[in-house]
């Protein structure tokens, strides 16, 4: 009988098991990374309107069941506090079971902690600055602050340097609570932004509603061409670098830009030889290079005007290009291998080789670091 039970135990967790990868198929996730941000200042640890518990009991609740309603489609979770801001989990594929795990951590006895609710959002910046993709804060609060930066403030910053969507879970009640805060927060980036109080969430179809307006769509109503996974700008069915990090800039196809710096140095006629009046110029760019925090190669790249045949002014440009790397590295001390100096000779003119102007124009280097890209 010992037996049979343990069989039909394993049989029911089998199914259970199924029915939820099934489900998860059906999906598709709105957001790549998700922030969950619980305030434990002094007002959270008051009874919440209606109820025999704190407000922090309740929010760490309520976590507990919107956890077991987020389908498992991939995302990166974090949970953090705010008052005093701390991190319970980093920034790490999400798990049900793992994600439980970090909500269980909560601490719900606060005492009088002041509520500097911006500073808990201002430390979600460096794990946003690394996260890929979309991303989604969901600030659990009644919204009271009395210290340091304004919440709205930082919230808003997040918002426009990063994408972020932010929603609400609110416990402001009618005796304590700062609602309107919440609010704002709410409507930085709209349509994105979803607000609920936690008395309607009480309700496990307003709860699992919340957790669909946030987190997934059913995926026979999404066009993909409407989704933007990597957050660029560029549409999924066009974008052919679809794991772009934040904050570059792209071109139509959804690639990063090269980040291509043109050297202000011309040379004379026939000449490669660098003039004085250029060494700033180079020491500029030695210093732009210093501060880079990583880059492969730099392709000097030395050009000519028409005058002259091509076969000489290949190796004219050949020998600019090689002026400008020997001065870097003898110099500037920058590191040889770092560069490379190539020459395009005459192909490649930015001007008209028709007038004086126009040639001195063409006599010119060019400077593409490989590996390092325009930033928006």
């Amino acid at each position: 009988m010992k037996v049979k039970k343990l069989v039909l135990l394993a049989l029911l967790v089998a199914m259970c098991s199924a029915s939820v990868a099934v489900a998860a198929e059906n999906y598709v996730r709105k957001v790549d990374n998700f922030f969950i941000l619980v305030d434990r200042s002094g007002s959270m640890d008051e009874k919440y309107v209606g109820t025999k518990e704190t407000k922090i009991v309740l929010a760490k609740a309520l976590l507990e069941r919107m956890n077991a309603m987020i389908p498992e489609l991939g995302y990166q979770g974090a949970l953090s506090t705010a008052a005093p801001a701390g991190e319970l989990q980093a920034l790490e594929a999400y798990t049900t079971a793992g994600y439980g795990a970090s909500i269980a951590k909560i601490p719900t006895v606060i005492g009088s902690n002041p509520t500097p609710l911006g500073v808990g959002l201002a430390g979600l910046e460096p794990a946003l600055q690394g996260a890929v993709g979309r991303s989604a804060v969901i600030v659990v609060s009644d919204g009271r602050e009395n210290t340091g930066e304004g919440s709205v403030k930082v919230a808003a910053a997040l918002a426009e340097k990063y994408g972020a969507c932010f929603h609400t879970i609110s416990f402001a009640d009618t005796v304590n609570g700062n609602q309107p805060l919440l609010d704002a927060i709410t409507a930085l980036k709209q349509p994105c932004g979803v607000g609920a109080s936690a008395a309607d969430l009480a309700d496990d179809a307003a709860l699992q509603k919340f957790v669909k307006d946030v987190f997934y769509d059913d995926a026979t109503a999404v066009d993909p061409c409407s989704l933007d996974d990597d957050g660029d700008g560029v549409n999924n069915c066009i974008d052919k670098c679809p794991d772009t990090i934040k904050g570059l800039a792209v071109d139509a196809a959804g690639c990063p830009i090269d980040d291509i710096v043109t050297l202000k140095i011309n040379f004379d006629f026939d000449k490669s030889d660098i003039k004085p009046e250029y060494h700033q110029e180079l020491a500029d760019f030695a210093s732009y290079m210093r501060q880079q925090q990583s880059f492969t190669v730099v392709e000097i790249a030395g050009h000519t005007d028409s005058v002259g045949t091509d076969e000489y002014n290949q190796k004219l440009s050949e020998r600019r290009a090689k002026a400008v790397r020997d001065y870097l590295v003898n110099e500037l001390g920058m590191d040889t291998n770092l560069f490379s100096a190539v020459g395009y000779g005459e192909s490649k003119p930015i001007a008209t080789n028709d007038t004086d102007a126009g040639r001195a124009e063409n006599r010119r280097i060019l400077a593409e670091l490989k590996g390092v890209y325009k930033k928006k």
